[in-house]
């Protein structure tokens, strides 16, 4: 079975958790690029909105001896910084365990969300930067044989936050690291600049795409 390298389109952290959840993965390992603290917040605005949305309690609260019947089969780490991300994917990363003799096991899930996000503040927001964390995610998910799905979601927080979720694969970027802007706040950059896009799907192919 060829590898799945797909960009999730899901608007919200709940609803990547939740197709995460949904998926019949034999182990996932799911990098959240913030802290702790500051994803426990998302997760709990995106909860309160949806449910504000919606008549009842979240989805993701009402089902809760099923996702104790996989949490076992879930690692969640977090990784604050640009720095943190890389150094876990150098290191971190465990290949997926072999099948018994005769058998085949569903394959295993590298799952990250908001990568972009972490690279927005950085000098590394660049298709030489971008194209670095990506090249590494998908050489260390082919080394341990998983399956690597990316994802960015809108900020629960500030739902009018235009600088997060999908409109980020949108963005320009400069082809060179280190690269600086000019104009009015930093609008423009300096040089060539090229849409993330256009970066990312050297390697991952958007959900709904036909390439």
């Amino acid at each position: 079975m060829a590898p799945v390298r797909r960009i999730s389109n899901a608007q919200w952290a709940t609803d990547f958790l939740q197709n995460t959840l949904d998926q019949n993965w034999n182990f996932s390992t799911i990098i959240i690029c913030a802290t702790r603290d500051s994803f426990l917040e998302q997760l709990t605005a995106t909860v309160r909105l949806q449910s504000a949305e919606a008549t009842g309690s979240h989805h993701l609260l009402t089902k809760s001896l099923g996702l104790l019947s996989r949490s076992h089969k879930i690692k969640t780490v977090f990784c604050p910084t640009l720095e943190h991300l890389r150094a876990y994917l150098s290191v971190g990363v465990q290949p997926q365990a072999p099948a018994a003799e005769g058998k085949q096991n569903p394959r295993s899930l590298l799952a990250i969300l908001n990568p972009l996000n972490l690279h927005l503040s950085t000098l590394e927001f660049s298709a030489q930067g971008l194209s670095r964390t990506l090249a590494s995610a998908v050489e260390v998910s082919y080394r341990a044989n998983l399956d690597i799905v990316l994802c960015e979601c809108q900020d629960a927080l500030d739902p009018a936050n235009t600088e997060r979720g999908e409109a980020l694969w949108y963005v320009d970027v400069p082809l060179i690291s280190n690269s600086t802007r000019i104009g009015t706040e930093g609008s423009t950059w300096i040089g060539r600049s090229v849409p993330v896009k256009r970066v990312v799907e050297r390697w991952f192919q958007f959900e709904g795409s036909t390439i």
